[in-house]
């Protein structure tokens, strides 16, 4: 299967008979596409506005691709599937949440921590001013 299979938009047809998925875009197909189209027009024209957190931008930007590229041609999840030694897609995208959902969970809670030490180290600080304020006024 070659590339320009995997992304041509007409159906390549062997023997009279389309292959399986080939019919032409479903309302869901194009109202998706086009919706994750608008949201990486969106963030081509902010990461341009703001430098910061830009490498997110960018990561999200490329799953939004990819998931159009997987919405619009449904055999290709299955390629990636079948290059990567997976039996189904389905199981692919399943891997794939599993992974996502660990990276997201350890680093919401390495933030977590991070917040945690900051609201220890500001109540340090303030009870340190709050003693000095009391011993002045008492010296006073």
């Amino acid at each position: 299967m070659t590339l320009y299979v995997l992304f041509a938009l007409e159906p390549v047809v062997k023997d009279g008979v389309p292959p399986l998925g080939s019919a032409p875009f479903t309302l869901f197909q194009i109202v998706s596409v086009a919706i994750l189209s608008l949201l990486v027009i969106r963030d081509l024209y902010t990461s341009f506005a703001r430098s910061s957190g830009r490498w997110f931008r960018v990561f999200r930007m490329c799953v939004l691709v990819a998931a159009a590229a997987a919405i619009a041609n449904p055999l290709l999840p299955q390629a990636v599937a079948t290059f990567l030694g997976i039996d189904r897609a389905a199981d692919l995208v399943l891997y794939l949440s599993v992974l996502c959902f660990l990276w997201v969970a350890f680093f919401l809670y390495s933030c977590h921590l991070r917040v945690q030490r900051q609201v220890t180290q500001l109540t340090r600080h303030i009870a340190i001013q709050e003693a000095t304020r009391t011993n002045d006024s008492n010296l006073k």
